[in-house]
């Protein structure tokens, strides 16, 4: 979604979403049994996934309109899902001041997976999240993640997994 620049009721909506309520909403019980699906999928598949849950952007950059998928595309790169050996990075970037889920797949991904079953993660994550089912719309996600990569990009036989990126979900 473009956002227009100066729009006062999205930056007032940030500058009111705190870390607390994204803490809230995934407590770090929550954020514990996240990085442990995430974890025990990258054992099945050469995919690397980021999880970030950032309460708002920056004010500053809301002002300027920048979309949460601008800002996920942003953190794909500073956060280094883009330097995984094989191009395999995905980020699952969810803002909860816009009520937005924004999926990044690198080039690795993209060339094997159509853009359709990444729309289907999102529309399955945003289904949940209107019912309040925030942790468990994500593990759903990450278990519907984990079939396309092992289907996909599945792990070499007998190799330990290449874990360049960290698997605990970034709260931010």
């Amino acid at each position: 979604m473009q956002h227009k620049p100066h729009d006062v009721s999205r930056w007032l909506r940030h500058a009111g979403t705190w870390r607390a309520h994204a803490r809230w909403i995934f407590p770090d019980k929550a954020l514990d049994t996240l990085e442990t699906a995430i974890r025990e999928s990258e054992r099945e598949h050469r995919c690397e996934i980021r999880l970030v849950i950032e309460a708002a952007m920056p004010l500053a950059a809301v002002w300027h309109g920048q979309s949460c998928r601008q800002r996920a595309v942003q953190l794909f790169h500073h956060l280094g899902v883009t330097h995984t050996g094989e191009r395999t990075g995905i980020l699952l970037y969810i803002n909860i001041a816009d009520h937005d889920i924004e999926l990044i797949a690198d080039k690795g991904v993209n060339a094997l997976v159509a853009d359709r079953k990444w729309d289907g993660v999102v529309a399955q994550m945003s289904a949940g999240f209107r019912d309040e089912r925030y942790v468990q719309s994500v593990l759903d996600a990450l278990n519907t993640l984990r079939g396309i990569a092992r289907e996909s990009l599945p792990a070499h036989a007998g190799a330990a997994p290449d874990n360049a990126l960290t698997d605990r979900p970034l709260m931010i």
